[in-house]
């Protein structure tokens, strides 16, 4: 009988043999060997088309401690990590949301719970988070939003910092692998199904933070991203969705003094940037994903409101002890820059 805390972990698939490959199943082979004592791990199918989940099934089905759920539709990132945890998650005390286009270090899973377990404050926490093709550049050491909720992985592109040992805290952590307390997941629940994919880790570590916890980096725990492995790569219908999300957490999450001093200000970008590029680039595309955003959140406002209400009901502490973690709008708009010239 394992001494080690039980753990869920979840796991994504939709057509990854179309997008991925034989890789598919190369990364899903080097998820198992994760090395922990007290691991179940479930993939949820949303809705492949490909053959890949028959494919998984064939190769890993026979494995005790797996298990495969199949949903007829894609759920997106939201949904189909929710229902993984709704089937398997009863009697976990942490739960993983990992992607399929990740390779890990066998330990990097314990090196995360040994923190958690000594720090009863961290609800949250992801590995050091390497570029699969080049192992020696960061993909993210957690991430950092500004007071628009424009979002910042950081370090990322740059070489890795072997200097940085110690856990340390960040806004939220990267929803390529995020380790989380299933009793607050539970308690949140889960990610909002209405983001589909994009922002939906921010958005739940904003919540958590709201509850006065907080959420860390542990970076001697490493794993390796492909990137783009479940949407294959920016698309006009991906930018929508990051928008639309955007605005939707800053409704849904800030004190109604801050809405009032934070929302105009992003609505007031999104038309003036598309404005220009409608103008001087003819950039008829952009302009419509930037009015399509704010108008979902205009059309869908009693829903945001409803959702607003239950989370602020949660709230134990205000939004001064959450927005000494984030980046003022100044320091965003450096960074922005400098990674621009630089990358």
């Amino acid at each position: 009988m394992s001494t080690k805390p039980k753990v869920l972990m979840v796991i994504l698939n939709h057509n990854s043999s179309e997008k991925l490959g034989e890789e598919t199943y190369k990364f899903l082979e080097s998820i198992m060997m994760t090395r922990y004592d007290n691991l179940d791990i479930v993939i949820v199918d949303n809705g492949s088309t490909d053959g890949s989940i028959e494919e998984i099934e064939k190769r890993f089905g026979h494995l005790t401690n797996v298990k495969i759920i199949k949903s007829s539709t894609n759920l997106g990132y939201a949904g189909g990590n929710n229902l993984g945890f709704k089937a398997h998650g009863l009697g976990s005390k942490y739960v993983v949301f990992i992607n399929n286009d990740i390779e890990v270090e066998e330990d990097w899973l314990g090196k995360i719970i040994e923190i958690m377990e000594k720090n009863p404050s961290i609800a949250a926490a992801q590995p050091k988070i390497l570029q699969l093709r080049n192992k020696e550049i960061i993909d993210s050491l957690g991430g950092k939003i500004d007071k628009l909720g424009r979002a910042y992985d950081l370090f990322h592109g740059l070489r890795d910092k072997e200097n940085i040992t110690r856990p340390f805290e960040t806004f939220y952590a990267r929803g390529a692998a995020i380790v989380i307390r299933s009793e607050i997941f539970r308690r949140l629940q889960g990610f909002d199904e209405d983001y589909f994919i994009y922002y939906e880790e921010t958005d739940l570590c904003w919540r958590i933070r709201l509850l006065g916890y907080r959420i860390v980096t542990v970076p001697n725990s490493k794993v390796y991203h492909l990137g783009g492995g479940t949407t294959g790569g920016p698309t006009p219908y991906i930018t929508y969705l990051r928008r639309r999300n955007q605005l939707m957490m800053l409704l849904k999450n800030y004190s109604f003094k801050n809405i009032l001093k934070y929302v105009p200000p992003l609505c007031i970008l999104y038309i003036v940037y598309s404005l220009k590029r409608l103008i001087l680039r003819r950039d008829v595309m952009i302009f419509k994903i930037y009015m399509s955003a704010i108008l979902w959140n205009l059309r869908n406002f009693k829903k945001i409101i409803t959702k607003r209400r239950i989370i602020q009901n949660l709230r134990r502490v205000s939004d001064d002890a959450v927005l000494k973690h984030m980046m003022t709008i100044r320091e965003y708009d450096v960074i922005s820059a400098i990674m621009a010239r630089k990358y």
